[in-house]
């Protein structure tokens, strides 16, 4: 911890990933036609202030679109597991080229925005359908400080927990984004629970807790689903025909 910042082996992590993930570029997925457009986002903590997102994918967009978001598809899909995947204080910053990335959580704990941007660059003619959006629980703290005095300790906690939040994007999703579009689910926890925690017992809660909140939101869970598998429609499908030939002509399918 001390001489790398982080409690967990990277190297042993990286052997692990590259063991199951293999060596393929993310835009080789883009083969497969039934593979679904994926992102993983990281943050880039070595150049000038502000950090700024990257965005790890298996798509490219057509000439012309650009994201607002700095991002490829030209790198691996465990580089990209590694990158969004370091958490301060457990693995250490991931170095890939002229970057270092650590988790991206550490700015973008709730990428809905993003996606739906990155979804408005990949199909800009496509009106939205469907967003759904899974938290990974919240836990209230019953906890008050002084009204005229907070100490140190709880004033970084407070910059922490803002810069982490995911429910702020949510009910700014909730209210701009049209009804029956999107959906957010995130249960309430008992107990505030570690990134690292193994231990069966607390698992098999957290399990216990899911279920119930799904329990409890029966009907949003069938309106999400009904959503989601409902047929695409012609417009949809000649669009999508449009852009693969056009990237077949840019030779993104030559890899």
């Amino acid at each position: 911890m001390s001489w790398s910042h982080a409690f967990y082996d990277r190297q042993i992590w990286e052997k692990v990933l590259k063991e199951k993930m293999g060596s393929d570029l993310l835009i080789q997925m883009a083969r497969d036609p039934d593979c679904p457009k994926v992102a993983a986002v990281s943050t880039v903590v070595n150049h000038a202030p502000p950090v700024k997102a990257f965005v790890f994918k298996n798509y490219s967009l057509l000439v012309g679109v650009r994201s607002h978001y700095r991002g490829s598809c030209r790198h691996r899909l465990w580089e990209a597991i590694r990158a969004s995947s370091a958490a301060p204080g457990y693995f250490q910053e991931f170095a890939l080229g002229d970057d270092l990335h650590q988790d991206g959580g550490m700015l973008i704990n709730n990428p809905t925005a993003l996606a739906i941007h990155e979804c408005q660059c990949l199909w800009p003619d496509v009106p939205l359908q469907c967003v759904v959006s899974l938290g990974t629980g919240r836990f209230q703290t019953a906890g008050r400080t002084s009204v005229s005095y907070t100490s140190l300790k709880t004033k970084l906690s407070h910059v922490i927990s803002s810069a982490t939040d995911t429910e702020e994007v949510h009910t700014m999703l909730d209210a701009l984004l049209p009804p029956n579009t999107y959906f957010r689910f995130n249960p309430y926890m008992s107990e505030d629970v570690a990134l690292d925690e193994s231990r069966e017992e607390k698992l098999s809660q957290l399990q216990a807790e899911g279920l119930q909140y799904l329990e409890r939101n029966q009907e949003k869970l069938q309106r999400a689903v009904s959503e989601l598998t409902r047929d695409k429609s012609s417009t949809q499908r000649l669009s999508e025909w449009l852009r693969l030939r056009a990237l077949m002509h840019q030779g993104f399918y030559k890899i």
